[in-house]
């Protein structure tokens, strides 16, 4: 029996048959969990700020 976490419960693991799986999987209920071989997936790094504009010097 798999072991899973719902989207309505996703603090919560509970076993279901394979019936139940399939139809939790198939209605996109299921938590998605990464494997425990995988790597974790990569942040996106910061976006950097656009550069300040540069004074022209000039007053109006």
């Amino acid at each position: 029996m798999p072991t899973v976490r719902t989207k309505f419960r996703p603090d919560l693991k509970i076993e279901v048959g394979d019936v139940e799986y399939a139809q939790l999987k198939a209605e996109g209920l299921l938590v998605n969990e990464p494997a425990p071989d995988s790597e974790p997936p990569a942040t996106a790094a910061p976006a950097t700020p656009a550069p300040a504009k540069k004074p022209t010097g000039k007053e109006s």
